[in-house]
């Protein structure tokens, strides 16, 4: 049994409705997999995910849709554009050079109970969102630190939530995509530096570069949560 079938079906076990199921696995990737960076980037398939229990926006939106079918819910990746803002504030000054002004962004669309919904919520988790919010105020901005003045990463299961999307930010919208591969080598993909994929950075010197941002947002979480 893969590791997302077991965690699918441990999650939801004891739950009758899609709705309840939905929300539960929707928890689930919040709440255990934190918001950073893995070996893999972008390349993270969701069993790598699981394992290391870290990823950014479209490792945890890879995930959440592959946790969604096992449960036998409809569900699909949606990518837009968004710009380098959304993140400003949790990358190290000396790496901010790796982030491309636009950025390829993930958020989940799945159908419970007969109604789509579109939904991010799941991306950052509780300590790091209380962290941003706090710094965002501190600074008087409404953007930044992977998220925005009305993100939020709760999710009832009946409507659309997100902690990092903002259609008012969107530049481009790229639509349900279904085969990820031809998609991030595709001209469509922004996620590269200089023309090179940042999972080309990644797998080259990726330990040196999660150790590095991943602390950086650590720093933010045990500063305003004490976790």
């Amino acid at each position: 049994m893969s590791r997302v079938r077991e965690a699918a079906e441990r999650v939801t076990a004891e739950l009758a409705t899609e709705r309840r199921k939905a929300i539960a696995l929707h928890d689930y990737v919040r709440d255990n997999i934190k918001f950073g960076f893995n070996r893999y980037f972008d390349l993270s398939n969701p069993n790598h995910t699981l394992e290391l229990a870290i990823g950014h926006c479209n490792p945890k939106g890879e995930l959440m849709v592959a946790l969604f079918r096992e449960a036998g819910l409809e569900a699909h990746h949606h990518f837009v554009v968004l710009p380098k803002n959304i993140i400003k504030g949790i990358i190290p000054p000396g790496m901010r050079w790796l982030i491309p002004a636009e950025l390829s962004h993930c958020y989940t669309e799945v159908k419970v109970e007969g109604t789509w919904c579109n939904i991010d919520s799941y991306i950052l988790d509780g300590p790091l969102l209380t962290g941003a919010r706090a710094k965002l105020s501190e600074e008087d901005r409404t953007c930044g630190y992977g998220t925005h003045g009305q993100s939020t990463n709760h999710w009832d299961g009946r409507g659309d939530a997100f902690s990092q999307f903002d259609k008012d930010m969107m530049l481009q919208d790229h639509g349900r995509v279904h085969d990820l591969g031809t998609y991030y080598r595709s001209d469509r993909y922004r996620n590269k530096v200089l023309g090179v994929q940042l999972n080309t950075f990644f797998r080259f010197f990726g330990k040196g570069i999660e150790v590095r941002v991943n602390s950086y947002m650590d720093k933010l979480r045990s500063q305003y949560s004490g976790n």
